[in-house]
């Protein structure tokens, strides 16, 4: 739309009434305030084609508007107008009174620069300490945050950091953590602008989770003390996801209702009592390396596995919670999804979605002792996870020639006219990922994957 505009085409654009502040966002990203848009009560998807048009139908006085008049293009905020700037410093006064110690979090939230919970003030000693846990130079860029196209400097992640209660120990796994959002495949955007209720994980292994002080074992997803680790680098990663990406609730970011997992995720691999080798292992690092992996999910959803007598018992539970349409479901016969690469026109293929199911460890213990590996365990579910080829052939067009011959996976076509005829729900084992971490229970989470997913090592792991 905002190309259309640029190209001196006349554009009105047609949202619900809740994605308009998200709308006004994008457009200002994308240098064309001015851009006209109409809206509607209510989003498209799965309505009915006559309750969209009598939607629409109730814009068109609107639509000629916007089509017909050149409206005085809207400042944009300042935030976007100073972004290339060198970094401001701001003096705030704060005394003993209740106001005064809170005068900090006033201030930013005046701006809409927090997540709403009080943050620790990132002044100059405070985030030139946190610079000091890295290498990199504080102008250096580890990607374009959108959908803001904010530059994701080491400076800028440090400040958030601070904000956030990291400590230094910790910064080099938010660093790694947004050197994953950086690859191609983890298609940020999407991630950024969906109205689904998604957020990544960041899953840490290698010697790096000790350093920082994550918790691997009980409660170690939750809150408390012992988690402050890893509530803070989860933290910091929306908050540098908030305030150099400009992905704010209700603007930028146009979640339907959100989920608490927004406020950030992160958790470590417990490798000291897992039967199998780590995860990064999986990956091709060595066991004395750290890595960092994020994967974008919805979720999580509770595994009881409390009744189970054998190793299939437990895996047929995890594979339970493939009923959902849209956890995979066969969508791979339609080709791979694909990526925009940075601000180019290049895209690049991915394989997707990852699940990560978070075992536990007495649970991956029923498996190893019935002589069955990580990567048995991830093979029984891609067999045992299948869905029917014609349910699916009913919802989903597979993509063909002219002749009618499948694009994709042409060796399974002959299935195509088989009423019994079922295929796995994921294309390959290796997109359930297999996490063993937390205290010994019968337990485990269900993560519904979306995109792709990136692991990369750790600075000084």
């Amino acid at each position: 739309m905002v190309a259309v505009e640029k190209a001196g085409i006349p554009a009105v654009a047609i949202a619900a009434r809740s994605f308009a502040r998200a709308w006004q966002s994008c457009v200002d990203g994308w240098g064309q305030p001015g851009t006209a848009f109409v809206t509607i009560p209510h989003a498209t998807t799965g309505q009915q084609a006559d309750f969209i048009r009598k939607m629409v139908d109730e814009q068109i006085d609107g639509i000629i508007q916007g089509l017909t008049t050149i409206p005085a293009a809207p400042k944009t905020s300042g935030e976007m107008q100073n972004r290339g700037q060198t970094t401001e410093i701001f003096t705030i006064e704060m005394d003993e009174t209740p106001e005064g110690l809170d005068a900090v979090n006033r201030f930013l939230a005046e701006r809409d620069w927090s997540d709403g919970i009080p943050v620790l003030p990132p002044t100059p000693v405070a985030v030139e300490r946190m610079l000091k846990a890295t290498r990199r130079q504080p102008q250096d860029v580890l990607m374009v945050m959108e959908p803001g196209f904010g530059l994701a400097t080491v400076e800028k992640i440090a400040i958030n950091a601070v904000m956030a209660g990291c400590r230094p120990e910790q910064f080099p796994v938010l660093l790694a953590a947004i050197d994953c959002l950086a690859q191609p495949q983890m298609n940020h955007r999407d991630m950024q602008v969906s109205g689904h209720s998604e957020a990544p994980i960041i899953l840490v292994n290698g010697p790096i989770a000790q350093k920082a002080g994550l918790n691997f074992g009980t409660t170690a997803m939750g809150p408390g003390v012992v988690n402050s680790a890893n509530t803070a680098i989860g933290r910091a990663l929306r908050l540098c996801l908030i305030n150099i990406g400009y992905c704010k609730a209700g603007s930028g970011d146009p979640n339907f209702v959100g989920l608490p997992t927004k406020f950030g995720m992160c958790i470590a691999e417990n490798e000291e009592v897992s039967p199998w080798q780590p995860y990064h292992m999986d990956q091709g690092f060595q066991r004395e390396e750290s890595a960092v992996t994020v994967v974008t999910v919805t979720g999580p959803t509770t595994i009881i596995d409390s009744s189970s007598r054998s190793p299939e018992d437990t895996l047929d539970n995890i594979a339970s919670m493939m009923f959902y349409r849209n956890a995979g479901a066969g969508g791979w016969l339609r080709g791979w999804q694909s990526a925009q690469v940075g601000h180019t026109n290049q895209r690049v293929p991915y394989q997707g979605p990852y699940h990560p199911i978070i075992l536990s460890p007495s649970r991956a213990v029923i498996m190893a002792e019935a002589g069955m590996s990580k990567q048995d365990a991830q093979e029984w579910l891609h067999q045992h996870s299948r869905v029917s080829l014609k349910s699916l052939l009913a919802t989903r067009d597979v993509p063909r020639d002219a002749a009618g011959n499948w694009l994709n996976h042409p060796e399974l076509q002959h299935l195509e006219n088989d009423p019994n005829a079922t295929v796995p729900a994921l294309e390959s084992p290796e997109q359930y990922l297999l996490f063993v971490t937390g205290g010994t229970t019968h337990y485990a989470h269900f993560f519904y994957g979306t995109y792709g997913i990136a692991t990369v090592g750790v600075e000084g792991g």
